[in-house]
């Protein structure tokens, strides 16, 4: 079974306020963009949202998936990806941001199956960043490295990467074989950005 996560509940502070997710992009909802990309890769899917009152924002727009709370404040993605793992029943998590409205699913099939029997299926860019947050892991270990971080104080986002024994890293160009541009990577975080989507969609 294959599950998906997105983390919608970041405040936006560098978009410079209101609601991202639901930014319109090519004329839809950012959120229902990756939505819709997920869908036919996962068995099931969860939104990692703050608290009611964003779920009582987002829910009209995309009902009738699940939603998870954050557990801690003032963390980050981290908590997300924290009750967001909980919530999932999958062996494997495909984790993602909402802000991803060009996310391609052939890219995340491909991390899947680069996932199994592994730890986790990380892309890894040729300057050496990498895309935790556009990831497959394996549900089990990853939220037990999860719980580990937060316990130990660490708040980033890579800091559950460091306590997996088997992750496998996924170079640009198995990625260019089914999205050649990388623009399952492109993400929003400043209200320029939405520019650049323009100019692509």
């Amino acid at each position: 079974m294959r599950s998906g996560l997105i983390l919608a509940g970041g405040r936006s502070t560098r978009f410079g306020g209101g609601e991202k997710s639901l930014k319109l992009v090519g004329g839809r909802r950012m959120i229902c963009r990756v939505v819709d990309a997920l869908c036919p890769v996962v068995d099931e899917l969860v939104i990692s949202v703050r608290d009611e009152q964003q779920k009582d924002l987002l829910f009209p727009f995309i009902s009738g998936y699940y939603f998870a709370y954050d557990e801690v404040q003032g963390i980050g993605p981290l908590s997300g990806i924290l009750s967001g793992l909980k919530r999932l029943k999958g062996d494997y998590a495909v984790v993602v941001a909402c802000d991803m409205p060009l996310i391609n699913s052939a890219a995340v099939r491909l991390l899947f199956e680069k996932a199994l029997g592994h730890d986790a299926a990380v892309p890894r860019h040729e300057d050496g960043l990498i895309e935790p947050l556009h990831a497959v892991y394996q549900r089990g270990p990853m939220l037990r490295a999860v719980e580990e971080s937060i316990a130990a104080g660490e708040s980033k986002i890579s800091a559950p990467l460091k306590r997996l024994k088997d992750v496998v890293y996924v170079p640009d160009d198995a990625v260019r074989a089914v999205d050649p541009e990388l623009e399952t990577f492109l993400n929003v975080n400043r209200a320029e950005d939405m520019e650049k989507l323009r100019l692509k969609k």
